[in-house]
C-alpha cells in the first residue's frame, strides 16, 4: 500500500516539514513520485522512518542516524532486537519509578509508612566526569555546581518548561521565515532564552557560548530542539553565539 506524505505524517506524528527535510538530507526518500508530482511511501519507507524515530529516542543526531542506516551491512532485524533490549530496560526503570510515586502517594495519605531511602527507588544518579568532559561541558557543569551550593533545589537539572517551549517555537518560526540568526527579532528571542537560562544557573558570556556549542554538538541537547524544528539546533546555536558576543 502506498501513502502520500500527508498520510505518512498522520500515521507517524512526524510533521510534513520534517519528512521533507529527511528527504532533503537523504535520510528518508519516497518509494516513488507519481505523475501528479506527489511523493509516495511504501512499507520499506515506513520501516525506515520507524528506525529513524527509534534512534532519535535514543538521543542520536540525524547525522549519526544517517551513517548507521546508510551502512551496507545495516541489519534492520538486529537493530530492532537492540532497540527492544534498550526499551525493556527503560520500561523496568519506569516501572520502578511508578512504584515509587504510588508508594509516596500512599505514604503522604497515611496508608503506609515508607523508609527514607525508599523515596529514591528507581532513580539513576547522573555522574559527570570533568576529566573526560569537553571544555564546553566543563564550563556549564562548573557554573551549575557553583550555583548549586546556593540553590541546591534549582541548580543542575532544570527542565525545559512551557516558557522555554514558547521561545523555541518562536525561534523556529523565525527560521521558517528566513530570518538570519543575527536579526533583531531573533536576538530579542535569544535574549529571553538567556534570561530564562540565567534563572537556573549563573550564565556568563563564556557559559552561554558553551551552551551554544552543546546545542550544536551534543545529541541530548539537540534532541530538545528537534521536536520544534529539525534545523533549530544549528540555527539557535549561531544566534546564541552572536548574542554572547554582545554581552
Amino acid at each position: 500500500m502506498a501513502y502520500t506524505v500527508k498520510e505518512i505524517s498522520k500515521l507517524s506524528g512526524v510533521t510534513v516539514r520534517c519528512l521533507h527535510f529527511y528527504e532533503e538530507i537523504g535520510l528518508l526518500k519516497p518509494a516513488y513520485y507519481g505523475s501528479n508530482g506527489y511523493r509516495y511511501y511504501e512499507e520499506e519507507q515506513l520501516l525506515q522512518l520507524q528506525q529513524i524515530l527509534l534512534y532519535k529516542e535514543m538521543g542520536l543526531t540525524l547525522g549519526k542516524i544517517s551513517k548507521i542506516l546508510g551502512k551496507s551491512d545495516f541489519d534492520r532485524l538486529a537493530a530492532l532486537y537492540a532497540h527492544g533490549r534498550e526499551l525493556r530496560s527503560e520500561k523496568e526503570k519506569i516501572c520502578k519509578l511508578i512504584k515509587t510515586v504510588d508508594k509516596t502517594i500512599k505514604h503522604l495519605t497515611g496508608k503506609i509508612k515508607m523508609k527514607d531511602k525508599e523515596f529514591f527507588n528507581g532513580f539513576t544518579e547522573i555522574k559527570y566526569d570533568l576529566k573526560t568532559a569537553s571544555s564546553a561541558e566543563k564550563l556549564v557543569i562548573n557554573s551549575a555546581r557553583k550555583e548549586a551550593k546556593e540553590k541546591p533545589d534549582e541548580a543542575f537539572h532544570a527542565r525545559v518548561n512551557l516558557e522555554a517551549g514558547e521561545i523555541y517555537r518562536s525561534i523556529a518560526s523565525c527560521l521558517d521565515r528566513g530570518l538570519k540568526p543575527g536579526s533583531k527579532e531573533v536576538q530579542l528571542l535569544i535574549k529571553k532564552h538567556y534570561a530564562f537560562a540565567d534563572r537556573f544557573q549563573i550564565v556568563s558570556k563564556s557559559v552561554y557560548r558553551a551552551m551554544a556549542q552543546l546545542y550544536r554538538e551534543k545529541p541530548e541537547f539537540r534532541k530538545q530542539l528537534d521536536f520544534f524544528h529539525p534545523k533549530l539546533a544549528d540555527y539557535m546555536s549561531m544566534a546564541m553565539e552572536i548574542f554572547a558576543d554582545s554581552l
